[in-house]
């Protein structure tokens, strides 16, 4: 590359150049130019010359006495051209004896047997032991063996330096030197692989180990080896070494070497371990024992070692095929199982069809199932009938045929009885980590979940697309796949779910079937009747197969009884069984009620006759079952007063409950009931769960629901009015939460704590009654109305008073935070006239509580709940506008605090809002009492700043900050102690909004001025303001470097990366943070100076950083990985590196992609500039295509985001439309390339004439693209105009020259 910009540019570097005569030395002509962070090259064209040539020269240099011969080469464009560049060379006579370099083999070869040494003395894997106990710490082990990272570099640095040492000793032989050359290459891209992929393990070492000592021979080599035969035994050794390398080289391309090694080498019939020691005992063989170049030692020990790798490898396939998998395995279910999952909702052996019931369907479904779809979707099978037709039973078989046939991915049986199963927020978390059980799909979903953990909680749309379909898009389906999902129409919200299933279900591959259950909504017309993947099968009550099937099972049901009561195996008769068998038409439910309440009978026989008699014909399915239920519950002892009191609390808890309740919990709420296990017995008919203390307890089926709630006449003794029982729930939960919730509770108190965050509480660690009534108390007393009773007021009050706070605090440690503003304005409605109950001291105390979780909260990185919190802060302190001075003073902390929650989210307007609502306050606040609220205005200020910058607003955020800081001058001047650090902050980000609009030099001054306040702070308590002092040097670093002072700003940044160094030593998780971001600053310093290294290095260790503190709080962090990414990857293509830099863009990408699924708005900037690059690494590597598709995405990204901001988005906008323009013209798409450069121009123009300094040489570039394609074009005229143009901005005097 040229130094500087010529008509006659000038190389100045030296090359040996070594090969065959036959060899061709080829020189490509590129032009450089750098976009965004890439530098891009257009090759101009080629000039080649033999080596023959060469030595022709040299050889004429001799004759002639002179140092060197030059001569020019012509250079063969790539693209007509009107001018024909030529390159000049000069060939020196050259000097260098054959015998020179094998005068430093024995030093040499000395160097490469220490490193040789070293490397034997590096880490081995750990063994495995057998023992099913010891298995988990060994695989702890594991995992830390394949962890170190810079143990293993250090052994495959060490292996590089012996075959770069192989290659100096027998350079001077020109016909070998080729194979060691490519040796060397084929290690360092077998290095860079394995850098990239992180896998660690020391099976590595072993192998490279093998080939160090295969390149042991040369110390045997002696100068007068010189003979023909000599060098052919030499020139053997080389290919066979050259081999081996890129056999290391296959080694490493696999994800996991050691797996490579077991599963891809050790299987072959051709064992390339086998074909090396065979291959080198040849040339043993042929080696002369006279021969001054002794390999016998040598190859003895390439031969030991190439055996010992044959043994080792076994080792590793024996050991390391399941230490690895499991070790990886578990890592990865270990986020997988992150995922909410909703149990009890599989499917049941035990609640399948009886055997040799429903065979004609079932064998209909499976053939659907196991055939080909006529279309190429992914396709659907609904089967409806009425409540009782024996869907759910249906739907357990086929689930349990698809298991043992191994094609059942995940089923799902809803229930609206239970919370898990009543809602469709667990579904598709519950189906993928049911589909993780496919290792591909596992691996998949740990990275998806790794980089966006908030999919957990996420849309159904985005869970599907993320979590369901593009894992399994990428997975390889050999057979069919099948979900089972049952009773549909027990989901709160069916069509939430139904959309899905037309929408996007199609999206999976064709091998996908979902077998579905529901009785008939209209939902399903709505949703699902005219989608052509779609089909509807409806269950026939009178339908021959049906009659016979259930007859079946009737006869099976009796024989049960019969057995488990001891009635004998002909009970109950032949009349009665026929009797059973016509009036059940064919419902299976209707059976199944019947047979409930025998079992439970005192006399099974009087019971069953009962029952039968007096039942009428001709209902419909739903009026038939309402008939048997009224017939078993008119035979309890409604007469018993104390049974109908309790049967109408227990029940109605039952139905009310927000969530199934366990026999005990319902104990614990009614404590008044002395046996409830008793009276759950006797009604036993029709509930299930109630055997057991700690189980659920359900209404035997939904159609028993909808009677006893709503068709059964309200005069009915078992008529249950389940919203009065909701209400009761709501009465029994506060008085609960009284009676038990206290400052011991787990996961309350913390508020009165030093400790940042929130503590994590898992549900087993406070009673299920408890936890009920902290979740779910504000639904149910939301259900009263006025005139509300009295000891709903009392509880209330008591609550308020002494609870409320740390409800907050349990609620945000077991689960998520509930909000209390709907509650608020309830009361407000409700009790009117108990104003006193949200009183001032109530509202301080809790304003005060929502804005201490709100900080916890964000520093977890929950920031919707943080958010959540703030929002009702402020609500709160709102009405105490008209009051004292001090309750304005925390409006408008609060204001700036909901300013920062909002940005946060990525909500940059109301952020912006909220901002200038506290700077007002604050002003008019500081008008009357300056001394007191100028450094509150400052804050305000200072924040308002960043809000206006955010939104492009660059001159309103200067004004803004430029207040804040002469307000903090006067201040600092009077209390250096107290506000100088505010001072300096202010002046950190006026230098910030000052560098935004090219005043680089004024930026500068601002932040030396902030680096010398802070150093002098520090002086005096490094401990508490060495962190501002690493920033402002971080900021001084970047100031710097933009006004070329490159020593300078390195020498900045080294400091403030010592300085955050030492603080992470003592403090990791706190500033490990802040010291990957200095290394990535580092990093580019290094980079402007060419110290291209050392700048990957240090953005390698950044990386490194950001990954585990993205594991542990990946919304906090994730965005700051895919940054470092991004830096790795430009270190990477300066390198040359470049397959590796698009693998480090692409993860960026993706990271990012995952991250704007979430918060578009905070996400899609930094999503656009990723794929900007991406585009250019694509391009480097000649995939056109996929640089350009990159790139129009970016494009449309940056063009709304311009749209809706165009001061903070167009410069980068215009960036993108002047690297589309660069992809559209390499794919000859000549027309939209201009247009792209076209509007281009078009957005940098105002910019530059805004602020020259910065933009003008942007808008210079793209008129010179401009120009070219508009002569590319034919446009001469409009070429040679754009030309002057650009001329004009260059010439002496122009805007932004100063």
């Amino acid at each position: 590359m040229a130094s500087e910009r010529s008509r006659n540019p000038r190389w100045e570097t030296k090359f040996d150049l070594r090969g065959p005569i036959s060899s061709t030395l080829k020189i490509e002509l590129k032009v450089s130019r750098w976009v965004a962070l890439f530098r891009s090259e257009e090759l101009v064209g080629t000039a080649e010359v033999r080596f023959e040539e060469l030595r022709e020269k040299q050889r004429q240099a001799h004759e002639e006495d002179n140092d060197y011969v030059a001569f020019d080469l012509q250079v063969v464009c790539s693209e007509p051209s009107a001018s024909q560049p030529s390159i000049s060379l000069r060939v020196h006579r050259g000097s260098t004896a054959l015998n020179s370099a094998l005068d430093t083999a024995q030093t040499l070869v000395s160097d490469a047997r220490d490193n040789i040494q070293r490397i034997k003395r590096g880490p081995a894997l750990p063994n495995v032991s057998t023992d099913a106990s010891d298995m988990a710490p060994s695989a702890q082990d594991t995992a830390k063996a394949l962890r170190s990272a810079k143990e293993v570099k250090a052994v495959y640095e060490s292996t590089l330096a012996s075959v770069e040492a192989f290659v100096k000793i027998v350079d001077a032989l020109a016909e070998i030197h080729p194979y060691a050359k490519a040796a060397w290459a084929a290690l360092s891209a077998g290095y860079k692989v394995i850098a990239a992929q992180k896998k660690r393990d020391d099976a590595l070492a072993e192998l490279l180990e093998s080939m160090s000592t295969a390149l042991d021979f040369v110390h045997r080599f002696d100068k007068n080896a010189l003979h023909e035969v000599d060098k052919r035994i030499i020139l053997q050794v080389a290919e066979k070494t050259n081999e081996c390398a890129l056999f290391v080289e296959q080694y490493c391309k696999p994800e996991s070497f050691a797996l490579r090694a077991a599963k891809g080498i050790l299987s072959s019939d051709g064992d390339e371990i086998a074909r090396f020691k065979n291959d080198f005992d040849l040339m043993r063989k042929n080696l002369d024992t006279g021969a001054i170049l002794s390999l016998t030692e040598g190859l003895s020990e390439v031969n030991e070692d190439l055996y010992n790798i044959g043994e080792g490898v076994k080792d590793i396939a024996r050991n390391v095929d399941h230490t690895v998998l499991m070790v990886g395995r578990t890592a990865q279910m270990a986020i997988v199982d992150k995922l909410p999952y909703a149990a009890g909702a599989s499917w049941d052996p035990e609640s399948g069809c009886l055997s040799d019931t429903r065979e004609v369907l079932l064998a209909e479904i499976m053939d659907w199932i196991r055939g080909t779809g006529a279309s190429d979707d992914a396709e659907i099978l609904c089967l409806t009938g009425v409540a009782g037709s024996g869907k759910t039973a249906i739907a357990h078989t086929v689930a349990q045929r698809c298991h043992k046939e191994g094609i059942l991915a995940s089923s799902f049986f809803f229930n609206r009885e239970f919370e898990d199963r009543n809602r469709p927020d667990k579904l598709l978390s519950t189906m993928a980590r049911d589909l993780a059980r496919y290792p591909g799909i596992c691996s998949q979903l740990s990275s998806t979940l790794e980089a966006d953990p908030s999919l957990a909680t996420a849309s159904l749309s985005r869970q599907f697309t993320s979590l369901i379909a593009e894992p399994c898009r990428r997975y390889t389906f050999d057979s069919s796949t099948v979900f089972v999902l049952d009773a549909l129409d027990e989901v709160n919200n069916p069509p939430d779910v139904l959309k899905i299933f037309r929408d996007d279900f199609p999206k999976l591959p064709r091998a996908f079937r979902l077998f579905a259950t529901s009785r008939d909504i209209p939902d399903l017309d709505i949703y699902l009747s005219r989608s052509a993947h779609i089909r509807i099968r409806t269950i026939v009550l009178d339908a021959g197969v049906n009659l016979d099937d259930l007859c079946t099972y009737i006869h099976w049901r009796f024989g049960d009884v019969a057995e488990k009561l001891g009635l004998g195996p002909s009970w109950p008769g032949q009349r009665l069984k026929e009797v059973f068998i016509s009036k059940a038409q064919g419902l299976f439910q209707w059976a199944v009620a019947v047979f409930q309440a025998l079992e439970c009978a005192y006399d099974p026989t009087a019971e069953l006759e009962a029952l039968l008699t007096g039942l009428q014909t001709g209902l419909s399915p739903e009026a038939k079952m309402d008939e048997i239920y009224t017939k078993i519950l008119q035979a309890y002892g409604w007469n018993n007063l104390g049974f109908k009191r309790d049967y109408d609390l227990v029940m109605g808890a039952i139905l009310a409950a927000k969530s199934p309740l366990s026999v005990s919990a319902l104990q614990t709420l009614h404590p008044g009931i002395p046996n409830i296990s008793k009276l759950l017995s006797r009604l036993g008919a029709l509930l299930t769960g109630w055997r057991y203390p700690s189980q659920h307890v359900q209404i035997l089926h939904l159609s028993l629901r909808d009677f006893l709630t709503a068709r059964a006449s309200d005069s009915a003794p078992f008529y249950i009015r389940e919203k009065d029982h909701g209400r009761r729930l709501g009465l029994l939960c506060l008085t609960l939460l009284n009676e038990n919730l206290k400052p011991d509770t787990p996961g309350a108190e913390y508020l009165e704590s030093g400790s940042p965050g929130i503590p994590a509480v898992s549900k087993d660690q406070i009673s299920e009654e408890l936890r009920y009534a902290c979740e779910f108390w504000t639904a149910h007393v939301l259900e009263f109305e006025a005139p509300a009773p009295p000891e709903l007021l009392e509880l209330l009050r008591t609550f308020l008073s002494a609870r409320l706070v740390l409800w907050l605090e349990v609620c945000a440690s077991v689960s998520t935070l509930k909000g209390f503003q709907r509650v608020k304005i309830w009361i407000q409605s409700v009790f009117p006239e108990n104003i006193g109950l949200l009183n001032e001291d109530f509202n301080t105390r809790l304003s005060i509580a929502l804005i201490s979780i709100s900080e916890r909260l964000a520093y977890m990185d929950r920031r919707e709940e943080a958010l959540l919190a703030i929002q009702e802060a402020v609500e709160l302190l709102r009405l105490f506008e008209g009051e004292p001075t001090s309750f304005k003073r925390n409006l408008a902390s609060s204001l700036y605090d909901l300013s920062t929650r909002l940005s946060d989210v990525g909500r940059r307007e109301d952020a912006l809002a909220a901002s200038r609502e506290s700077v007002d306050l604050r002003r008019r606040l500081a008008k009357d009492r300056p001394a007191e609220f100028n450094c509150d205005l400052a804050m305000s200020l200072n924040n308002l700043s960043n809000r206006l910058s955010e939104l492009g607003q660059r001159e309103d955020a200067l004004t803004a900050i430029r207040e804040a800081v002469d307000l903090y001058r006067p201040l600092a001047q009077d209390r250096p102690p107290t506000f100088n650090p505010d001072l300096a902050r202010s002046l950190n980000n006026l230098s910030a909004h000052l560098s935004e609009l090219g005043q680089r030099e004024d930026a500068l001054a601002a932040i030396r001025e902030a680096v010398d306040l802070r150093r002098q702070l520090a002086q005096d308590c490094p401990a508490a303001f060495n962190p501002g002092l690493a920033m402002s040097l971080n900021n001084l670093s970047n100031h710097l470097s933009e006004l070329g002072q490159r020593e300078d700003a390195l020498a900045a940044i080294r400091e403030a990366v010592d300085l955050r160094w030492q603080l992470a030593q003592d403090r990791p998780a706190a500033f490990n943070p802040g010291l990957a971001k200095s290394l990535t600053n580092l990093s580019n310093r290094l980079s402007d100076l060419g110290q291209r290294e050392d700048a990957l290095a240090a953005i390698q260790e950044a990386v490194d950083l950001y990954r585990p503190l993205a594991q542990d709080r990946p919304a906090a962090f994730n965005s700051n990985l895919t940054m470092s990414l991004n830096n790795f990857s430009v270190c990477l293509s300066d390198l040359g590196q470049r397959e590796g830099a698009l693998a480090a863009i692409r993860e960026a990408v993706d990271l990012r992609r995952q991250l704007a699924r979430d918060r578009p708005a905070a996400s899609n900037p930094g999503l656009a500039m990723f794929l900007n690059n991406f585009s250019v690494c694509l391009s480097d590597l000649g995939q056109q295509e996929g640089a350009l598709a990159a790139i129009r995405e970016a494009v449309d990204l940056r063009r709304q985001l311009a749209q809706d901001h165009p001061a903070a988005f167009n410069p980068v906008f215009a960036d993108s439309l002047y690297n589309l323009s660069l992809r559209l013209s390499a794919l000859d798409h000549q027309e939209e390339a201009l247009a792209a450069a076209k509007e281009a121009v078009e957005v940098y123009r105002p910019l530059a004439k805004e602020i020259p300094a910065v933009f003008k040489s942007d808008l210079v570039d793209a008129l010179r693209l401009l120009s070219d394609l508009l002569r590319d074009l034919g446009q001469e005229d409009d070429a040679v105009a754009t030309e002057q143009e650009t001329d004009a901005l260059n010439s002496p005097g122009a805007p932004g020259d100063a």
